[in-house]
């Protein structure tokens, strides 16, 4: 008999799922309140279509497994990123990652690969694996990134061990933002990502949107049904209570919604303290009439960490920010991370305006978005309205013990009641969402399903 699946969210986690589940056999209907692809999604501007959301696709060997799971061929045709993770623009001076052979900081930066290299055949483990110690290729993996990270706790006292020049050290520091959380609280595997990313950086040919057409047309081959601008209003039992009262009943359902947002849903109470949330951002998105003079991808770290760390605990914006410029053709993007406080960060405002100076500045393009042909931005309030309180992009920031694939989050939350996403995967990206997709998808097979 056919088994009935509802899975709340229809962002890259949900999606996935959703034609895993649905090539078992499985009548699964993936229910999302806006539209589908999560922070994942796309802009009409000028005429052009710009994509929002992840802006790398590494470690491809997580979406190779994952469409061996399907059985499917590789649609995105996955081209080098020209420039690798780009020029990250320190206060001590710019740092090109990875370091090309011939600059002065390369001796060290081969020092640092060095030490990241015990890891690397052992993170696409991690990433896919549920986190069993009595899985003897989890432990393996584990104890791999035990031995590299040794009694470091943070990614700030492992790169402080490593004895790197400060401009290699401030660039490397820079990618523990990747999970939301500034080196001081990050765990240490994020700041070895540069060297375990750095030799297979891409970008599918047609944009990160194609990676959503893939998922979607997966799902649809297999039968899934895709309810978009369904709100989903609580949780009772297997029923869900849909928007215009409207109900639907599931034998499994699977939350790829933020934990809290779920816990609403299910009538809970879940405190976000705004100190322990991870950062939201400002996306703005801009159509040029030519194109930018700067590199595929250029970093503007914080100038003190501490001082963004310190900000960002009590919900002030920083003097400086991480900043991510991407240039593709006329398109830019430039991204703006920011405390979780659910602000309506618009173009004009004056944090914004200083921001965007600070990168004319940084890259010398006076004007760059004065004679725009279109701009649209993207701010916290916008993420925290289908997401994380404040508009936190990573959800709650974990002790650094807990975060990465040591973690020891509750996939299954009671008999017909799982979830998946980066809320319960901790870490941000292609990989960490794809890789948390997998191993709920071995658990649930493990389950009976």
């Amino acid at each position: 008999m056919t088994r009935t699946v509802g899975i709340l969210g229809g962002g890259i986690a949900g999606l996935a799922l959703a034609a895993r589940l649905a090539g078992r056999g499985h009548a699964v209907t993936v229910y999302d309140r806006d539209r589908l692809g999560g922070k994942l999604r796309q802009l009409m501007l000028a005429g052009e279509v710009v994509d929002t959301g992840p802006s790398l696709f590494t470690f491809p060997q997580v979406w190779r497994a994952y469409l061996r799971g399907l059985n499917e061929p590789d649609p995105l045709n996955l081209r080098p990123l020209p420039g690798g993770l780009g020029v990250h623009h320190t206060p001590h001076g710019p740092v090109p990652l990875p370091v090309p052979p011939g600059h002065p900081l390369h001796p060290h930066w081969e020092r640092y690969e060095g030490a990241a290299a015990p890891l690397a055949p052992f993170l696409p483990v991690l990433l896919t694996t549920p986190p069993r110690l009595r899985d003897p290729l989890f432990r393996q993996a584990a104890a791999a990134l035990l031995r590299v990270q040794g009694p470091y706790l943070t990614a700030q006292r492992w790169l402080a061990a490593q004895r790197l020049p400060p401009a290699l050290t401030h660039a490397l520091a820079t990618h523990a933002l990747n999970a939301g959380l500034a080196p001081q609280v990050a765990p240490p595997l994020y700041a070895l990502i540069p060297a375990l990313a750095s030799a297979e950086i891409y970008q599918p040919e047609r944009g990160m949107g194609a990676l959503l057409d893939a998922l979607l047309a997966f799902g649809q081959a297999r039968g899934v049904q895709l309810r978009e601008q369904t709100t989903v209003k609580s949780v009772l039992g297997q029923t869900l209570i849909l928007s215009r009262g409207e109900t639907a009943r599931h034998d499994l359902l699977v939350s790829a919604m933020d934990p809290h947002r779920l816990a609403a849903l299910l009538g809970k109470s879940a405190p976000s303290p705004l100190a322990r949330r991870t950062v939201s951002g400002v996306g703005v998105y801009a159509v040029l009439p030519h194109p930018a003079p700067l590199p595929a991808t250029s970093v503007l770290p914080p100038s003190s960490f501490a001082a963004f760390h310190a900000h960002v605990q009590r919900g002030a914006l920083p003097p400086d920010t991480l900043t991510l410029v991407h240039a593709h053709t006329r398109q830019l993007s430039i991204l703006l991370a920011t405390p979780a406080t659910g602000e309506p960060l618009t173009l004009p405002h004056p944090w914004v305006q200083a921001q965007l100076r600070r990168v004319e500045e940084t890259l010398h393009t006076p004007g760059l978005l004065r004679d725009a042909l279109d701009v649209a931005t993207l701010a916290p309030d916008h993420y925290a309205q289908g997401g994380h309180p404040g508009g936190a992009l990573y959800g709650p920031g974990l002790p650094a013990w807990r975060g990465g694939p040591l973690h020891p989050q509750p996939y299954r939350l009671r008999a017909g009641l799982w979830q998946v996403g980066t809320g319960v995967h901790p870490g941000g990206g292609i990989p960490a969402i794809l890789g948390g997709v997998q191993i709920v998808d071995q658990l649930l097979q493990e389950a009976g399903w």
